[in-house]
């Protein structure tokens, strides 16, 4: 990313701590975030395709094949995308929706999802709804960290983060009991495993009864990269056809081979 847009946003978040003497909670000040965002996908998208178009992948025996003239999807994207598919949802809901890109590649790959986002940044919506007008409609502007109100935000088959919860320092646990309490079937979590025991912190929340779920069952899937587990799915019910996780640790360890 551009050194001066992290120069800028460095000096606004020492501002702000002088002025305020409070320390930024979370790994980033959200309201100055949407400028790195920009430049990294400037970056980002020097390697990898951002926004699909109908007929660049399609989805073959449970996997994505390239078929168009584009660059290649991003491993991390890839392999959400293969998961949320090959899970069959009707409904999926993203925490953390940034640009809207994920939303608009699940729709193009699979008209038949219904989409759903939130993101804590202005923004960030702002920008979702110059490059994808067509999702102003399935997004809103939220905290997933606040209590959630009965019906304020819809629940869907699958909710999802991709390097979402990891960038928060407090309140974490809320924002995964939210996910958790507006998925119907499976939470799926693309995240740096190290920063949080995200799946010590999800049985404790299930055991004090603050999921709405009776049960969490882990499974995984691996980095298409590094063959090192990478993505976690937590569901309702057992999956068979995909491994189950029995230690963190695994997931831990598979960070330092990204």
């Amino acid at each position: 990313m551009g050194s001066m847009v992290r120069l800028g946003y460095r000096l606004k978040k020492i501002a702000n701590r002088i002025l305020t003497g409070k320390k930024a909670p979370d790994d980033y000040d959200w309201k100055y975030y949407t400028g790195i965002y920009r430049e990294g996908l400037e970056d980002f998208g020097k390697e990898n395709v951002l926004v699909l178009k109908e007929g660049d992948y399609r989805f073959e025996g449970g996997a994505l094949e390239r078929k168009g003239d584009v660059l290649p999807l991003n491993d991390n994207h890839r392999i959400v995308y293969e998961t949320l598919l090959r899970l069959g949802p009707g409904t999926v809901f993203e925490v953390g929706c940034g640009c809207g890109d994920h939303l608009h590649n699940i729709k193009v790959l699979d008209p038949g999802i219904g989409v759903y986002g939130i993101d804590i940044s202005e923004g960030q919506l702002d920008f979702l709804k110059q490059r994808h007008p067509d999702l102003s409609g399935s997004v809103k502007q939220y905290n997933i960290t606040v209590p959630l109100r009965d019906k304020e935000l819809p629940e869907a088959d699958i909710v999802f983060s991709q390097a979402v919860i990891m960038h928060i320092r407090e309140n974490h646990l809320a924002g995964l009991e939210n996910m958790f309490r507006l998925a119907r079937r499976q939470v799926v979590l693309m995240e740096n495993w190290k920063r949080h025991e995200f799946m010590a912190d999800i049985k404790a929340l299930c055991d004090g009864k603050r999921l709405g779920w009776e049960n969490v069952h882990f499974h995984y899937r691996d980095s298409p990269a590094t063959g090192k587990p990478h993505l976690m799915i937590v569901s309702r019910s057992p999956l068979p056809q995909y491994p189950v996780l029995n230690t963190y640790g695994r997931l831990k360890e598979a960070v330092d081979a990204v």
